[in-house]
């Protein structure tokens, strides 16, 4: 292609040419002809150029945006692909549990009729002693696991001759999920056969299956993808707290077998159904981390509201960090659980001695980040925006937040907001100034 600077000096070539051809004879004059001809086309030629990479260009940005379309639809593709997967495993267990309780009803039945009563006994004393034998091997797996992870990582430790070194391998997350991994697969058939009431056994292990999670999710979410089957699995015997019993042969007013969707009531009243509220908080946190039916949920986040009404309740959540389990019900995406998560982040921001604790867990990228996804989804709900108002309103008196409402442009938003508000929004429209005061007044109530 010829620059411009290559055309001007062309130019100023041919003009000499041109004064210079009144003085030339005539065979130069047909030279600086010819040269202008070939100038012209040389100039056609470089504007066809131009005019070819321009539409290279416009074609390669409508390349560009293509790709990027089908590369968010091959992503959504792959997690529902996951999801369709996760979903055909549960099915597939929950078929063969089903085939398996018709095997059994109809043996049962078979048994009732022709075997006398002392060889169900026998039976069902064999089962017995299997189911024991199995609680028992997995009672001594996860025992073993964790002696051994405690004698490497402390005992052995604290009688080195090198008491101040560093033990990074222990503190390393790859050293942790190991342990972890080992572990949470077991742990739901230990909880189904946990005796009933018996908070010193089942507190230590929902706390350790909890923080297990916590490390789980922070270290990599391929590792969570890959538990999957067993978090559904933790999820409902934490919601379900019961068991299937097919017969009782231990009954001796009939020899036939019961019903079997017949129910152990030893079983009920733990976990998720305790009465100990520190076991049915930890209950409830586990089940909104591992299931996403939306009628079990639902019903976690009523019990869960209303175990926040009591402070010993507060302290627990605060307590286990749990600001995170909730937040993620309040993306745009769970559209169905984020007046009920509001909720409860209102009840935590009211004037108790746990407000500040809870506005200082609010108070951090993950938290703003959220928030300013509801503040920018299409359909707002008025009733959802008020209450987040009122959390706002307490968050911008602190000083750190600042940056906060600076870097996710929070401040525009609310901006807008208000300038859209009308008459019968009274109280929102006063928030949202009180918020706008706050972020501009110097240095903030708090820091």
């Amino acid at each position: 292609m010829i620059s411009a600077s290559d055309i001007e000096v062309q130019l100023m070539i041919s003009i000499k040419f041109i004064v210079l051809g009144f003085y030339a004879p005539a065979k130069y004059r047909e030279e600086i002809v010819k040269i202008e001809i070939q100038l012209k086309e040389k100039i056609k030629e470089n504007r066809r150029l131009k005019d070819n990479f321009e539409t290279l260009v416009k074609a390669n940005d409508a390349m560009k945006k293509d790709f990027e379309t089908l590369q968010s639809q091959h992503d959504k593709l792959e997690k529902q692909a996951v999801s369709v997967q996760a979903r055909l495993t549960n099915l597939q267990r929950k078929q063969d549990f089903t085939e398996r309780q018709k095997e059994v009803e109809l043996g049962n039945i078979a048994l009732s009729t022709s075997v006398p009563k002392q060889k169900g006994q026998q039976r069902e004393n064999k089962v017995q002693k299997e189911k024991k034998f199995s609680t028992s091997s997995c009672s001594y797996d996860i025992m073993g696991i964790l002696l051994d992870w405690i004698c490497d990582a402390h005992l052995r430790y604290a009688v080195t001759d090198q008491p101040t070194r560093a033990i990074e391998r222990f503190s390393s997350t790859e050293y942790i999920l190991e342990r972890v991994l080992k572990i949470l697969p077991t742990s739901v058939d230990m909880l189904r056969e946990f005796p009933p009431n018996n908070f010193r056994i089942s507190l230590p292990c929902l706390q350790f299956i909890y923080w297990s999670l916590i490390n789980v999710e922070q270290a990599s979410g391929q590792q969570k993808s890959n538990l999957s089957s067993t978090l559904r699995r933790l999820g409902e015997e934490l919601y379900r707290s019961k068991t299937v019993k097919f017969m009782d042969v231990s009954s001796e007013k009939s020899d036939y077998p019961l019903s079997p969707t017949k129910l152990d009531k030893s079983k009920d009243g733990i976990y998720f159904r305790s009465s100990n509220q520190h076991v049915r908080l930890l209950s409830s946190l586990i089940i909104l981390k591992t299931l996403s039916q939306v009628d079990l949920v639902a019903h976690v986040f009523d019990v869960l509201k209303n175990d926040l009404k009591s402070d010993v309740c507060k302290e627990l959540f605060l307590y286990y960090q749990a600001t995170p389990v909730v937040l993620q019900y309040l993306k745009p995406i769970n559209k169905a659980f984020m007046g009920a998560a509001m909720d409860i982040f209102l009840q935590l921001s009211a004037d108790t001695p746990f407000q500040t604790p809870f506005l200082e867990s609010c108070g951090n990228e993950q938290w703003f980040r959220t928030v300013a996804m509801v503040l920018r989804a299409p359909t707002q709900d008025n009733k959802l925006l008020e209450k987040l108002s009122i959390i706002f309103q307490k968050l911008s008196k602190f000083k750190t937040n600042k940056r906060f409402f600076d870097v996710y442009t929070i401040v525009g938003i609310i901006q807008e907001i208000l300038r859209g508000c009308s008459t019968d929004q009274a109280f929102l429209a006063l928030n949202l100034k009180s918020i706008l005061f706050n972020l501009t007044s110097t240095g903030g109530m708090q820091s």
